[in-house]
C-alpha cells in the first residue's frame, strides 16, 4: 500500500468518525446563537470566530467518536436504516481500524482542542462550548461511567440539553457578557427532543440485542414515535409566545420554519414506520437544515464584519 493510499484511508476514517451530515445537525444550534447574537450587535475579531468554529468542530469529533466507540456491539448488528449519513456496521471501531494508542490520542487531542481553541476566545464561550460537546453530548451521553444514552428519558433530555447549551455558546461568541432570551431555548429543547426520538425508535432492534436500555427499548418504538405528537402540540403555544415577545428576527424565522417542519416530520415518521424500522433516509433531513445553517452563518459573518 503506497503512502497516498494510506493517507486517503486515514482521511476517510476520520471523516466517518466526524460524520459530516450529522455534524450539520449538531452545529446548527451554535450557528443559530451566533447569528442571533450578531443581529443584536455582537462582535468578535475574525480570528476569534475561526478559533470558535475550530473548537466546535473538535468537540463534534470528540462526541461522535466516543459514541461510535461505546456503541460497537449495537453497530455490529446495524443494517444502516435511517442513519442515512453513515454506515454504522463498518464504522472504524467495528472494523478494528482504530488501535488503542490512536483511540486515546483521538479523545485527548479532540477534547483538548475544543477547550484550548475556545479559551483563546473567551472563558465564558469555552465553558458552554466544552459543556455542550465534550461533557453533555460526549461524556454524559456516552461514557460508560454515566452512559445517559442507556437511561430511558435521559437519553432524549441529554441530546436536547446539549443543543440548548450549544446555542448559548454560539451567542456568547459575540456577546460573552449577555444571555440569549429564554423562550427560544425552551422551544429549541422540545424541538430537539422531537427530532431525536425517531433515531432512538429506529435503533430498538439493535440496541435491544446489544443489551442497551434506551427510551426506545424500554417504552417501545411506536410509543416513542407517538410521544412526538404531544411534543409538537406543546410547540404551538411556545411558538406563539416566541412571536409575541420582543427578540431577534433570527429566532422568529427559525421558529416559523421549525414548527411546521416538526409537524410534517412527525407525520412522516408515523406514515413511514413499518415495524421494526422507519423506511426513511435521514440524510434528507440534513439538506434543508444545511441551507438554513449557511444562511445564518453568512448573515452572521456579514453583520459582524460590517461593524
Amino acid at each position: 500500500m503506497d503512502r497516498r493510499t494510506r493517507f486517503d484511508g486515514f482521511v476517510r476514517k476520520y471523516v466517518k468518525l466526524f460524520r459530516p451530515r450529522t455534524a450539520v445537525i449538531f452545529a446548527f444550534p451554535f450557528v443559530l446563537g451566533f447569528a442571533a447574537s450578531a443581529a443584536g450587535g455582537g462582535h468578535a475579531e475574525g480570528y476569534e470566530i475561526a478559533l470558535a468554529y475550530l473548537a466546535l468542530a473538535s468537540g463534534i469529533l470528540f462526541f461522535s467518536s466516543l459514541n461510535f466507540y461505546v456503541d460497537v456491539e449495537s453497530d455490529r448488528l446495524h443494517n444502516d436504516m435511517y442513519k442515512g449519513d453513515s454506515h454504522m456496521s463498518d464504522q472504524p471501531f467495528v472494523t478494528g481500524e482504530m488501535g488503542r494508542v490512536e483511540t486515546a490520542l483521538l479523545f485527548i487531542l479532540s477534547a483538548l482542542a475544543c477547550a484550548v481553541f475556545s479559551l483563546l476566545v473567551d472563558w465564558r464561550l469555552a465553558c458552554f462550548l466544552f459543556a455542550s460537546n465534550v461533557l453533555i453530548l460526549g461524556i454524559l451521553y456516552s461514557h460508560p461511567w454515566f452512559r445517559f444514552k442507556n437511561r430511558p428519558v435521559l437519553d432524549i433530555v441529554t441530546n436536547a440539553s446539549g443543543a440548548c447549551t450549544g446555542l448559548i455558546a454560539g451567542w456568547k461568541l459575540l456577546q460573552p457578557g449577555t444571555w440569549p432570551p429564554a423562550w427560544p431555548l425552551v422551544f429549541g429543547f422540545l424541538f430537539s427532543a422531537a427530532l431525536y426520538m425517531p433515531s432512538v425508535a429506529n435503533d430498538v432492534p439493535f440496541d435491544a440485542a446489544a443489551g442497551f436500555r434506551t427510551s426506545g427499548v424500554v417504552f417501545g418504538a411506536k410509543r416513542l414515535l407517538d410521544a412526538m405528537i404531544p411534543v409538537c402540540v406543546l410547540l404551538v403555544p411556545l411558538a406563539v409566545i416566541n412571536f409575541i415577545v420582543p427578540q431577534s428576527w433570527v429566532f422568529k424565522l427559525f421558529i416559523a420554519l421549525a414548527l411546521p417542519g416538526a409537524m410534517v416530520f412527525t407525520a412522516a415518521m408515523h406514515i413511514l414506520y413499518q415495524p421494526p424500522h422507519i423506511r426513511f433516509n435521514a440524510a434528507q433531513l440534513v439538506y434543508p437544515l444545511l441551507a438554513l445553517l449557511l444562511f445564518y452563518f453568512i448573515y452572521g459573518m456579514h453583520a459582524v464584519m460590517a461593524r
